[in-house]
Formats: C-alpha cells, structure tokens, sequence
C-alpha cells in the first residue's frame, strides 16, 4: 500500500473533518559521560512511533510536532550503550528538554533505563501556562474538566460559569485537539470530554502564541488520548443511588446520579492506533441543591364565585373563572426533601482518535460527540401537579477533525486540516412533540388522554390555594424552539525549524449556518387562527400577517411557520464567516526564548443595520421590517501584535514576559432576532427582554503579564504572574430615541479594566505527599458586568451611564490547596500498599452586588410574587450606596477522595473509591437578596407595608407556604434570577450540598 493512497483514505474516512490537533517538541544534546564531547549523527527516536532526529555538529537535536502524551526516548550511538528515558511528558507548544549523557559499551553493558520527572520550571513558556494531565484528574474529588478548571489561579467560578483574569464568560474559549468547541451563538463551550479520554488540558490565563485567537480572556485546550503499542481498557462505574429518595446515608441525600465511562486503545496495525470513550450519566436531580421539602395537608383552592357543587368538582358556572375545572375538596401538598422534583438528565459522550503514522506522512482523525435529554422545570414547586407535561429539552452535538502532516524534511513540516461541527437542539411538549398546532387544542390533548375543560382555546387557569398558583394536571407548560447550526473550516500551517528559530505561518477560513425558531404564545396564536377563519383558511400574506402579529415567531433560517428556509431576505439563516492568518517566531538559544507574532481577523457577522437609526424601517401593517431601509455591515478587520520573553537568571529561575492585543466577535445571539421580534421592539413596547444589536463590532483586549517562577528545592516550585488589562468594546443594553417610538439594542459600549496577582505553589511527590496551591488575588472593574448591567438605568432614562465600579463576578480572594498522600506499589504492607486519599480545600471572599432600596413592594404579578418582584424588576429599584459596593459573605468547602487499587490475577487493576464533595456540608452562601443583603430572608414577610394586605386577604396559612416554597426552597429566586440574562453567573442563594459518590475504575 502506498504512502499516497494511505494519506488520502485517511481523509475520506470521515465526510467532515476538523481542526489540527495540537502537538508539542522534544529538543536536548547528546554527549559522552566521560568526555563531555557532543555525539555527532546519534539517533534519538519517540518508542513507538515514527518521530525521531539525528544530532547536529553540535550534538543538539529536535523532534517537532510529537502529539501530546507521555513517552519513552531512546538515544543511540555506535559504539555506546543506548539510554531509554521514559515518562517523558509532552506537552501543546512546548519544549520538553531531554538531555542524553551515554556510557561506551566498553564501561557499561546494556541499555540503560532512566524514568524522568516532570520539570516544575518550564523554560520555554512565555506566558502563564497552567498544565493537569488526565492522571491527576484522576485523583481529584471532582468529576469533569470543567470543575478542574475553576481550580487553575486567574479562574473564577460563579453559579457554574467560569470567568479568567476579569472577562465575561462568553470570553473564554474552548478547544478539543486544537479544534474551536464553542457554540458561537452564546460563545460557551459546546462540546464535553469524557473524563478518560483527556490526556491533558491547559488554562492560558491571556497572553496566548498569534496562532490562537476569538477569545480575550483565556483558553482552555483540551487534548484527547492516542491509542499506544499495547491494548488497554478501562471500565468506570460511578454512584451516589445508594439509598432511596429523601433519605439520607451518611449525612448525604442521593441525587439518582449514575456515570459508566468506559475506554478502549490500541493498535490497529504498527502504522495504525485507535483510542475510544463512551460514557453515560443519569442524573434523577442534575444540580443538587439544599432542598428542605415540606408537607401542607388539606389545603382548600381559591374558587371564590364558583358556585361548586360538592358533590361534583367540576365547576358548571359559566360566569366563574374556574368554569369547566376539576376542583377537588382539598389539596395535599407534598415535597420530599433532598431532590428538586421534576428535573432529570441523561447524557451520553463519546470521544475517539485514530492515527495514521506512515512517516513522512502522518494523518489524525477525531471525534466528539454529546447526546442529552433533560426536562425544562425553573419552577418545580409551582408544576409539582403536571410532571406529564413538563417541556423536554434534546441536544446533540458533534465534532469531528482530520489533519493531514507531510513534513518535507525533517525540521519542516505543513499541516492540513479540515473541520466539521454540528449542534442542534429542540425544546417541546412532550406530549404532542413537533406538532405545535395541537399544543393549545384542547380537543387534541383530549384525544391524548389529558385532562379535559370546557374553553377549547383558553389554557386552564392554574390551581390555586392560599394565594399562591400551581399548574393544572395536563396545562400546556410553554411553546416549542428548535435550533441547527454548524460550520465547516479548513486551515493550512507551515512549520519550519532554522537553527534556532521555529517559524510558524497559517491561514484559516470558517463558515457558520445558523437557524433558530421560537414561538411561544401558542394558545393565543390558535385562539386568534379561529377568530379570524377567513384569514387562516386562505393562507397568503393575511394569514402571514396574523401569525406574525400574535404568535411573534422568533425565525431566522426558518419561515414563521417552522419550516427550512433557505431564501433571501432579513430572515434568512445566518452565515456568519471568520478569516484568520498569522505568522510567528519562536527564538530559542540557551534558554532564552522570544515568541513574537502577528495575527490578522476578518469577522463576517452576516448582519445589518438600520440606515436611520432615528428612523426605523419598521413596518406596522405587515408587522415586520422594510428591507431597503437596512443595509449589511462590512466585515470588520483588524491586526494584533504578540510579543513574549522567557529568560533565565539561573537554571532554576525564570522570569517571563508578555504583551499582546486580543479580538474576539461578541455572541452571535446579541445580533440575531426575526424581523416580526424586531417589529415588536420597535412597536413601542419598551420593557422586552433580549434585544439584539446592530452593526455590533468586535470586542477588544489589551494585556500586560509579568511572571516569575523560582524552583526552590528539589521538588518545589513557586509561580507569581502580574497582569493587566483594558476592555473595550463590550456589549451593553441601550434605548434610541426614535419615530414612532423610543427602543432598546445592544452596543459596544462597556468597558473594564482588570489587575491582579497570581499565586502557585507545587511540590512534587515526595515521602508519598503531593501539593499543590493556587491563589489569585484580582481587581475586575467596569462600567457593566453584563449585556443587561445598564437596563435599570436605560429604563429610568435614555443616558447610558458610564460608571465604573466592581465587576459583579470579581472574586478579590479566591484560592485552592490540595493535598494528595498515596503508597505506591510495593509500599506500606497488603493494607495501605496503593491507598490514596486526596483532599481540596477551595475559598473565595464573595462577590460585588448592590444593596438596593426599592420605591414599591410589587404585587403586579399576584401576591404569591410580590416578594421576587423588587428584585427581578429594575423599575422600582434604586442602589443603596455605590454601584457594587457590598460583597457576599467567604465562601469555604473541603472535599474528599479516597481510593484503594488491587491486582487481580496480575491482569487487571481495580481501584474502589469514595468521594464526598463538600465534607462538612457547609450552606454556603453564594448570593443574597439585594433588599436584604441577606440568603435567608427577601425582606417581603419582614416588611408589614409590603405584605401586611396580602396576608389578610389570604390568610395565615399564606405565611407559612410562602416561608416554604420563596424562602427555604427558593422557587421565586430560581424562577427570576437563573436566566440566561444573568450573564455574570449568578447562579443559586446557596452552594451545593455534601454529595457521597462510590465508584471502582477496572483497568486492564
């Protein structure tokens, strides 16, 4: 077979192939140990692969694009023992030094096998470089990457979304074997990792090479495993459903959380090797929160004015609101404690490489996958009677690469690589699926065996009792979006090694296609089809019309009924394009080393702007725009300069420096509505959430870095890294005067600057004990911490304010110690011999919020709400003291792994372990009420003037199921503040729980 026809099969294997995977460089010199003379003409070789070199007059060699991974490097000469070092780590884009010293066979027989450390000071980093390989994910007491990676200094993690050095979430990005895994829409990460699957992954806090680009803030890049010389496998089963729900075990409730993970490796041929990881996760309760429960019996509804005969629940008065409804004596209202009712996932993942190694061409293909159904509940209290109709949510996601590598000499090299992404989602009832039509039809829920009521088109008013509504059996719970995406990318690099000058230069072409349908108001919708029969039967621009101007269908790449549009005009699907080049060199000479780059953007956003602001192009009497009074935004273009600088001041002493400009596009659901959603912002109708932009540009960071990392003994180390940076650019809500109507959009606007300190300690293992410290001590500031930070003050008044004050997701303090004590093999007798414990210590000093007072105590929304109403609704509320001045209380949490691994007929591994994370179950506050300043209390009950009325006409009972279901079970906060608006991760009032999970890993 030859090397062409292997090089293009390998392309052909799959029909969308992806981004290069990212590889790292094994350089070093070969000497006499007794003379010290350089060796000239040895051979150095990678076992088990094809990469190799040959030593220089000089005795120095280099081996370039060496995949990620942990390898054993042979050194020979004739005439002189060979040397094999193994544990040799390689790293993305850096250097591994690896030095040879061989003995003539006249003084040493054999070859000699030395096993390598990981160096705690890596020369050839020019920035900060925070590096956790797959075997301490292991050890840690959490599952995941994500959770690892809030763990890394310059990270914060706030209500589950990760924030680096100050930027907002959607300013991070996310790569799998050098691949972009963000979704573009919401710029967050797109694509899971099984856990087993990940060799090593990277935080680049900033100040990252040209070749890297779209993210201001930091990187996470995550490297999938390479099949070996050897088959392996492994089998993880991973619990906490050890008891039933609303138990506990020791102390503990279960979550219903089960996770198999297994894998599979190996060769396929010498020239060929496989990896592949599959895991599935069941989660009964996927966020597990403090949830106390509660039981209120013979509860009476509210049916005042019904004229219920007790002897027939169904209410036959067709003046009483309740007409046509099942009102049964009494209700008993029961929640368990422990798990949040009505909320289920179930996930699966898939991960997979297979290398091609037929030097000098060489071929990588990879795969991601994720698959997940969950149901949609942000009120699980208030639906705890219509669990039958709860929405169900289904994602997928898929990602696959191919890189072809044809070095032409042995220092150059050029890559190839193509790439396919694919992701959709679709939220529905699960009852009637994709046949929204039936959504509001009671006849059809009828047909389906669902409750049925008198008004075919009217959704069944809620149950109520003591003031407070519940979801009727078999309700319709919301509408039906369904959302496809993908892009397609190719990318060129070339790589050539001069002396000792790495020169590197690529280009690269992206292409999205986006689609979106939405529509909510599916009742309203049917019952005006029915009022208006001519109009619907017809069809044409007078049915279009109707659709338009009641349902409000959010479309693009769709036509407002649902169905694939790929046509002209405003609603058409989304082609976003982004353009890429860049040219680098990496000088490396006697440690020193310089990375200096230049980086080119072309972003293409596919959107349009009003030619008149002042004067939209709305169209009232078809509900829509004017097409010519908009035009299309040109691509936006940019250059940015990287400069970096490693030096020694001794061999264990370096200091590094960094400067660069970073570009990025904002979300690309900041720019992306229908024209009907338009028409409904220009209507007049101010107080709409998520609005969208026009003719946003990208968002622009300049940074600044000072590190400096100083080996101190054998094994330790410590890294401090200064940084500063400027933001600007960043999306901010703003309202423009206008005929016939003021309206709101989203602008570059926003500002910030950022400083800070990073703190990292390590100590290799040593008398069995590893550590590790990362601490970082930050400054973010801005004049918003999200898109919507300025809608208060925008609906006060059309000035946008331009006020700097804390950034809501800055954490002064935050920091993690971990400790791992372990016997190796062979070490503390048949009991303690390979029994670890590792234990994760993490605290943070809270974050900024403001105190607010508030002119009104609501009630607009019925009395069960009043007490969220001044604190979701900006109109009533005005700041007590500064913009961010308060802080929410330290946050502390100690987690806890232990685990002990047997041999079995000297075949398999078995490690049993158990993890708890949050050991002492500490209720830790990680938000508060901005009324109150306080997590326990909302300050509705505690406030005669505002709840004094209420209670009276609902009765002391009222007190009692508002303190349970608003205050200790939270499902106002829930329902008002966990959306997607909240963009600087508020997340809930409390941390999680203590969670015990068991689990064994079979490894063979």
């Amino acid at each position: 077979m030859s090397k062409k026809f292997v090089a293009i099969l390998s392309l052909l294997l799959l029909p969308a192939l992806l981004y290069a995977a990212v590889t790292g460089k094994i350089r070093g010199k070969v000497i006499d140990r007794e003379t010290k003379e350089a060796l000239v003409g040895a051979n150095v070789a990678v076992e088990g692969t094809s990469y190799g070199a040959r030593t220089d007059v000089d005795g120095e060699y280099t081996i370039l694009n060496v995949p990620v991974g942990v390898y054993s490097v042979r050194a020979s000469f004739v005439g002189y023992a060979a040397t094999v070092v193994s544990n040799v780590r390689v790293s993305a884009d850096l250097t591994t030094e690896l030095n040879f010293s061989l003995a003539p066979e006249a003084v040493q027989i054999g070859a000699i096998e030395i096993t390598a450390e990981r160096p705690l000071v890596n020369k050839s980093a020019t920035n900060a470089v925070r590096i956790v390989s797959g075997d301490e994910l292991a050890n840690i007491p959490v599952r995941g990457v994500g959770a690892v990676v809030a763990l890394q200094a310059g990270v914060v993690q706030q209500g589950g979304e990760l924030f680096i050095r100050g930027g907002r979430l959607d300013e991070v990005g996310y790569y799998i074997d050098g691949a972009d895994a963000r979704d573009a829409r919401t710029n967050r990460p797109a694509v899971q990792i099984v856990p087993e699957a990940l060799e090593e992954f990277q935080v680049q806090a900033g100040g990252y090479n040209a070749e890297f680009g779209g993210a201001n803030a930091g990187i996470v890049r995550q490297q999938l495993k390479t099949g070996g010389t050897k088959y392996s496998a492994s089998l993880r089963v991973e619990t906490d459903d050890i008891v039933s729900r609303g138990e506990k075990l020791l102390g503990g409730y279960s979550y219903g959380y089960t996770d198999y993970a297994a894998t599979f490796s190996g060769p396929i041929t010498d020239n060929i090797k496989f990896f592949l990881a599959g895991q599935n996760t069941f989660q009964a309760d996927p966020t597990a929160a403090y949830w106390s429960g509660f039981r209120f019996d013979d509860l009476v509804e509210d049916v005042a004015g019904s004229n219920r005969n007790p002897h027939n629940p169904i209410v036959t008065d067709p003046n009483s609101p309740y007409y046509g409804l099942n009102v049964p004596d009494t209700i008993d209202l029961v929640v368990l404690p422990g798990n949040v009712p009505g909320r289920k996932l179930q996930y699966w993942a898939g991960n997979g490489t297979l290398t091609f190694d037929y030097n000098p061409i060489i071929v990588r293909l990879s795969a991601s996958l994720n698959l997940s159904k969950g149901l949609f509940n942000p009120t699980p209290i208030r639906n705890i009677f219509n669990h039958q109709r709860l929405l169900n949510d289904q994602a997928s996601t898929g990602l696959y690469s191919a890189k072809l590598t044809h070095f032409i000499q042995p220092q150059t090299y050029y890559d190839l690589t193509f790439s396919y992404w694919d992701s959709r989602f679709k939220r529905f009832d699960p009852v009637f699926k994709d046949d929204y039509m039936k959504y509001g039809d009671s006849v059809a829920a009828a047909q389906a065996g669902l409750p049925t009521y008198f008004s075919r088109w009217e959704s069944p008013r809620d149950l109520r009792t003591n003031g407070f509504p519940f979801t009727r059996p078999g309700a319709l719970m919301g509408g039906y979006t369904k959302r496809k995406q993908y892009y397609w990318s190719g990318q060129i690099d070339v790589t050539h090694q001069l002396t000792e000058h790495e020169l590197k230069a690529g280009f690269s072409y992206r292409q999205y296609k986006i689609r979106n349908y939405a529509i909510g108001s599916l009742q309203s919708l049917l019952a005006q089809l029915l009022s208006n029969p001519d109009a619907a039967r017809n069809g044409g621009p007078d049915r279009d019309l109707l659709w338009r101007s009641t349902g409000v269908p959010a479309n693009f790449g769709y036509d407002i009924y649902g169905n694939e549009y790929d046509g002209g005009g405003l609603d058409r699907a989304r082609e976003p394009k982004f353009i890429s080049a860049y040219i680098q060199d990496k000088f490396e000479v006697n440690d020193l080393v310089i990375n200096a780059g230049l980086r080119f953007d072309s972003f293409d956003m596919d959107q349009y702007r009003f030619k008149d602001p002042s004067r939209p192009p709305y169209d009232q009497a078809n509900f829509t725009l004017f097409e010519n009074g908009t035009e299309k935004v040109a691509s936006f273009k940019t250059v940015s300069p990287r400069l970096g600088f490693s030096f020694p001041v001794t061999d264990r002493t370096v200091f590094h420096v960094q400067y660069g400009k970073f570009v990025q596009a904002p979300q690309l659901d900041n720019i992306y509505t229908s024209t009907s959603r338009f028409a409904l912002f220009l209507s007049g109708r101010n107080f709409i959430p998520n609005p969208v932009g026009l003719a946003l540009e990208p968002i622009r960071t300049t940074q600044y870095e000072i590190g400096f990392t100083q080996q101190f003994t054998d094994n330790a180390s410590f890294d401090i890294t200064t940084f500063y940076k400027d933001i600007k650019g960043q999306i901010q809500y703003e309202a423009v005067v206008a005929s016939p109507a003021t309206y709101n959009v989203l602008v570059n606007g926003d500002y910030a600057t950022t400083k800070g300190v990073e703190l990292t300690v390590r100590l290799r293992r040593t008398n069995r004990v590893q550590a590790a410290l990362n601490y970082t001590l930050s400054d973010a500031q801005g004049t918003g911490s999200s898109r919507m930070s300025t809608i208060s003050s925008v609906q006060a008044g059309p000035e946008r304010p331009l006020i700097i004050a804390p950034l809501q997701f800055n954490q002064t303090h935050r920091g993690t110690i971990n400790l791992d004590y372990r016997f190796g093999k062979d070490d503390g007798g048949p009991i303690l011999e390979r029994l670890g414990a590792n234990l994760l210590f993490t605290f943070n000093s809270g974050h900024a919020y403001t105190k607010a007072l508030f002119s009104s105590g609501g009630g607009q929304r019925g009395p069960e709400e009043a007490g969220i109403l001044a604190d979701d609704d900006p109109r009533p509320r005005r700041p007590e003291g500064a913009l961010n001045s308060s802080t929410t209380p330290w946050v502390f949490q100690l987690d806890l792994r232990i685990d002990k691994t047997v041999s079995i007929a000297g075949l398999f591994d078995v490690n049993f372990y158990v993890y708890v994370q949050n050991l002492l179950d500490t209720k830790n506050v990680y938000n508060v009420y901005s009324r109150t300043g306080n997590a326990e209390d909302d300050g509705f009950l505690t406030n005669p003037n505002l709840s004094s009325a209420i209670i009276a006409n609902n009765g002391p009972r009222y007190v009692d199921l508002y303190r349970a279901i608003n205050l200790q079970n939270r499902q106002h906060y829930w329902a008002n503040q966990l959306d997607p608006n909240n963009e600087f991760g508020g997340g809930d009032l409390f941390g999680p729980p203590r969670q015990i999970r068991f689990g064994l890993n079979i490894t063979y």
